[in-house]
Order: C-alpha cells, then structure tokens, then sequence
C-alpha cells in the first residue's frame, strides 16, 4: 500500500520537481543575459533574489551596490529582487540623462516597489504630460524665493533647538543620531508646512504613523494583518487624514 502511494505521488513529483529547476534555471539564465558583464552577483537565489539582504540591512545593501558601481566604468551595478532585475546608477551625468527622459514611453519614477501602494497612483511623481505641468504649477508658489526664505529661518530655529537638546542628552559623550535626526527633519516640516495649525496631539499621531510608514518601506510586501507592510498602507492613509483634517 505504501508504496503504490509513493509511486502515485513520485508520478506528479518528479514533473514538478523538474518544472521548478527548470524556472530556476530560466531565470539564472534571465539574470545573466541582462547583466552581462555589469558587476553584481554572479547567482541570485531563486525567485527572491536579494530581497532578504536588502530588508535585513538595506543601507549596507546599497553601500555595496555603490561600490560594485564604482569598479564599473559606466557607473552601474546589477542585481535581481523579487523577479526585478535591478540597476543601480552612480555616475550622475547618466543620473541626469535618466531623469531627462522620464515620460510614459521611456522612464518611469518608481520611489519604491510598491510606491503607489503607499503614495497613490495620484501623486505627482506618478503623473505625466499636462496632468503633471497642472499639479506642479500649484505646487510651485509653495517654493518660490520668497516663501524659500520663510522656510530657511523657521528651519534654522527648529534645527538650533535640537542641537542644543542633542548636546544635553550626550553629556559630552557619544550618542546615535539617527532617529535624533528623523525627529528633527519631522519637527522642521511639520512646523514649515502648518505652523501652529498643526496641534499636539496631530504632531503626535503623525510622528507615530510616519515611523510605522517608514519601516514597512523596507520589509517583504505582505498584506495581512500584523505585519509591517499593511501596518504602513494603514498609517498611509492616516497621514493623508491627519494633515487633510488639519487644512481643512
């Protein structure tokens, strides 16, 4: 009995164990084919590439990228995420030469994977044409000269106050600054952008969502309850409610 089991599972087995070498195969040879002699990895693993560094230590997975770019007389890199195969630019006349010919039928703004899972379809980076011109036209009076130098001197009293708190807490010894540092870029924009519109509890609420949001920008794009990339679709939409709330 056993072994007529074995056999029947055997007979289904072994076809999809040779399928699934077989894409694996195909997508090595995919990987290679584009990369050509690009510095980058010479094997991705299957199907995932190298998503699990980069979510593990996405700063030390760029870092490398960078360097790879470097020994590369074109300036770029090659690696493969999630089915994506990646090229990652660090000469900035190619840098410019991309973003010139950013328009529907050449290159398109991405920001992130999923950005438009978390910024909307309707931002402007995801814009083009006249749909674009139109929203950066209301935009512009928001960074002309003038309004610029209303923003340099509040951003100047913002970041002086957290300089001197920064020096409080070190006690003249070494502290990390990172999130010292996220902390003082969202006081300073929310204080530019709203003023004293923006009352406390909001300020609160929106620094809450927005570390949620940051944080699932660099986990595994699942959808289900728990985990850090709903977790920031959610605060997505929050944020929008929490500054729509306070211009309104």
């Amino acid at each position: 009995m056993d072994s007529l089991i074995w056999s029947s599972l055997s007979w289904y087995l072994v076809p999809l164990l040779l399928l699934l070498l077989l894409l694996v195969l195909l997508e090595q040879i995919f990987y290679l084919k584009k990369k050509g002699t690009l510095p980058g990895p010479s094997l991705v693993f299957p199907f995932l590439g190298n998503v699990v560094p980069l979510v593990r230590n996405s700063t030390r997975f760029w870092e490398t990228q960078s360097d790879l770019a470097q020994t590369s007389p074109l300036g770029v890199s090659a690696n493969y995420i999630i089915g994506k195969f990646v090229v990652f630019i660090r000469s900035t006349d190619l840098s410019h030469k991309v973003f010139a010919n950013v328009r529907p039928d050449a290159f398109h703004l991405m920001i992130h994977p999923l950005g438009w899972k978390f910024f909307g379809d309707h931002n402007v980076i995801y814009k083009f044409g006249q749909d674009h011109k139109d929203l950066r036209r209301l935009l512009a009076p928001n960074f002309t000269p003038r309004a610029l130098s209303v923003y340099v001197s509040i951003q100047q009293r913002i970041v002086a106050e957290h300089l001197a708190r920064w020096l409080r807490l070190s006690n003249g010894t070494p502290i990390c600054l990172r999130r010292l540092c996220r902390d003082m870029n969202l006081d300073a924009s929310q204080n530019v952008f709203f003023g004293p519109y923006l009352s406390g509890e909001s300020k609160e609420r929106f620094n809450f969502d927005y570390k949620l949001f940051n944080v699932g920008l660099i986990k595994l794009p699942i959808q289900l309850p728990g985990f850090a990339f709903r977790k920031a679709r959610l605060a997505a939409k929050r944020l929008v409610e929490t500054l729509g709330g306070e211009s309104s």
